[in-house]
């Protein structure tokens, strides 16, 4: 080995040593703070897979009682299970078995009052347009024309046309508008359908249509 190449090694070594010096520290932070990220993201996941699970076995009893006709038990172990897992969707899967059994006892206040909740977790996700037409079939049932209306256009998603359009023609036939109401049904049976059947015997039963 030439001295000038030992020298430069020297060197290497000693501007090695020197930036250890002035970074060595923050270096070693650097790494512990990374791997402090991944500890910490493992521990999340795991921690949210557990909340996931306590909440699916809540959930299973909510629908427990709701199959067994009990209200109150659908209302108190649903909101047991909202106030625990507010952040999982069984919490909202919760909230729409206590609208339904509102909706059964005629509580139409109560039911609303769980779809928005509902709404509020569920905005931007696919799960909205279930809450938000939900929402609209009560306030139709409660004659709050208005705000059913705002609801069903909150719903654009292409998978939810038959059922949005069907609901549209219940509200126009409620506020006493035929035409409307067929302009609706008419565009929920060209979607198709399981149901478009069931919404071409509504189309039938309408009035001829009136002739301009």
């Amino acid at each position: 080995m030439a001295m000038d190449d030992f020298a430069t090694d020297e060197q290497r070594v000693e501007a090695m040593q020197d930036w250890w010096r002035r970074n060595g520290m923050a270096a070693i932070a650097a790494v512990l703070l990374a791997l402090a990220g991944i500890v910490g993201w493992q521990w999340w996941q795991r921690q949210q897979a557990a909340e996931a699970a306590q909440a699916s076995l809540q959930f299973d009893t909510v629908m427990a009682a709701l199959a067994a006709g009990d209200g109150e038990q659908v209302r108190s172990r649903g909101q047991a299970l909202i106030s625990a897992h507010s952040d999982t969707f069984y919490a909202t899967l919760a909230a729409l078995a206590i609208a339904k059994v509102a909706v059964d006892a005629n509580d139409l206040p109560a039911a609303l009052s769980s779809l928005d909740w509902a709404a509020t977790r569920t905005q931007g996700s696919p799960m909205y347009p279930v809450v938000a037409l939900r929402a609209a079939r009560v306030l139709i049932a409660a004659k709050r024309y208005d705000e059913a209306a705002k609801r069903l256009d909150s719903v654009t998603s292409a998978a939810f046309t038959v059922e949005r359009e069907d609901l549209r023609g219940n509200l126009a036939l409620a506020r006493g508008d035929v035409e409307g109401a067929r302009a609706a049904w008419v565009a929920a049976v060209a979607a198709g359908g399981p149901s478009a059947g069931l919404i071409q015997m509504k189309l039938d039963n309408l009035p001829p249509a009136q002739e301009k």
